[in-house]
């Protein structure tokens, strides 16, 4: 898949964990091919989700490429169990603590045969991910304080970063995913297409409306 395709990704941070095999299925069937799924430890981010039990689990409910988001202090330690677990890109962030680097980790992600991503909170500059860019397969920009679904999107803190994030890859021949992650609607999600991104994560308003494929249906639309 080039960074032009458009796709728009479900976060299973929104769903019905009470029934998530069926959740997952739901996902499929309104047309979803990646799905997101966010861990967080109650350490880097002020909550608590899942972690690599999780992961394993919706593995076992789907072929769907599973994008795994660390939102984590030591990515590197807990690094294997989300390989192990059955992901397809991981995902970590700048800003984390790390026994070893960001660039080691993400070298790792990549020997294990897997896609890998940088985040950026959204007080952190593109600048910070500039040592890495050669490294990736994704640039996800969060559009919200990581940590909790249904805020409000941040555009005058992320879309300038995200539209230097697009210029440079575009000036230098790279071809990473450009993803926004946060107060992701319809009437958000065209804001963030014109800034560069080409991956959005919805949760609430992907899960959360009774109908979940109309609501991928408009979603894709609003970005088309």
């Amino acid at each position: 898949m080039t960074h032009q395709s458009t796709l728009i990704l479900p976060s299973v941070l929104a769903s019905d964990w009470s029934k998530i095999g069926s959740e997952v299925q739901r996902a499929t069937d309104a047309g979803a091919e990646w799905l997101h799924l966010d861990v967080m430890d109650g350490n880097f981010v002020d909550n608590i989700s899942f972690g690599p039990q999780m992961v394993q689990t919706i593995r076992k409910c789907t072929d769907r490429y599973l994008d795994v988001h660390l939102m984590i202090h030591r990515p590197d330690h807990y690094l294997e169990r989300f390989i192990k677990a059955g992901a397809n890109n991981i995902t970590i962030h700048v800003e984390a603590n790390y026994d070893t680097s960001v660039a080691e980790t993400l070298q790792r992600i990549r020997a294990a045969g897997l896609h890998c991503g940088i985040a950026l909170h959204p007080d952190t500059p593109f600048e910070a991910a500039l040592p890495f860019v050669e490294m990736i397969d994704l640039l996800l920009v969060m559009t919200v304080v990581p940590g909790f679904g249904g805020q409000p999107f941040m555009e005058a803190e992320t879309m300038p970063k995200l539209a230097a994030a697009r210029d440079h890859r575009d000036a230098n021949g790279l071809s990473f995913h450009l993803e926004v992650d946060g107060g992701i609607y319809t009437t958000t999600a065209p804001i963030a297409r014109k800034h560069g991104a080409n991956l959005f994560v919805c949760g609430t308003s992907s899960f959360g409306p009774p109908d979940m494929k109309v609501a991928m249906q408009e979603l894709k639309a609003s970005v088309s």
